[in-house]
């Protein structure tokens, strides 16, 4: 996906439900910080969808949009990308204070973005095998660090039994 496409998707969205802000959380997120990902031959030039939370977010409003930009709907037929809507309870999995680090989208006033390493804690906690090689190649490219991933690690609101697991896809990732 490139910034374009995600601005594209952006707009569609807010003009379906434009009473509505939008925050991107998925990996289409790093393409506000950094426009170069999705890029030809980069980490996003094979990722087809955003992961779009409406706020503040209703069943009518997130049934209306993925019926209309959803997976497989006309939209991404015509364009090849879509978005993922998500329900506001995934907003209780992100780190302490990631409402403050949210970050702007070029030319998208009801849009903001997760801060990258909001993201890649996350992602680890996550850890699928693409999410921890997504992490991987933001870490060896000095996009993030160890310090500021571990940290956010560190305010994610977890149980003691998935701090373990995390612990060992944040080393696998970073070290």
């Amino acid at each position: 996906m490139t910034l374009e496409a995600l601005k594209h998707l952006l707009r569609s969205a807010t003009a379906l439900a434009d009473d509505r802000r939008f925050l991107v959380l998925g990996s289409a997120s790093l393409l506000a910080t950094f426009p170069d990902l999705g890029d030809a031959d980069s980490i996003l030039a094979t990722t087809y969808d955003a992961d779009l939370c409406p706020e503040p977010f209703d069943e009518l409003t997130g049934i209306m949009l993925d019926e209309a930009l959803g997976e497989n709907r006309a939209y991404f037929r015509r364009h090849g990308y879509h978005a993922d809507i998500l329900r506001d309870s995934i907003l209780n999995t992100l780190p302490t204070g990631w409402r403050e680090r949210l970050v702007t989208i070029p030319d998208c006033p009801t849009a903001l973005a997760l801060e990258v390493n909001d993201l890649a804690a996350v992602k680890l906690l996550v850890g699928r095998p693409k999410d921890l090689e997504l992490i991987r190649q933001l870490h060896e490219s000095g996009r993030i660090t160890a310090g500021t991933v571990r940290e956010r690690i560190d305010a994610l609101e977890i149980s003691v039994e998935l701090k373990p697991r995390l612990l060992a896809n944040f080393k696998s990732a970073m070290e």
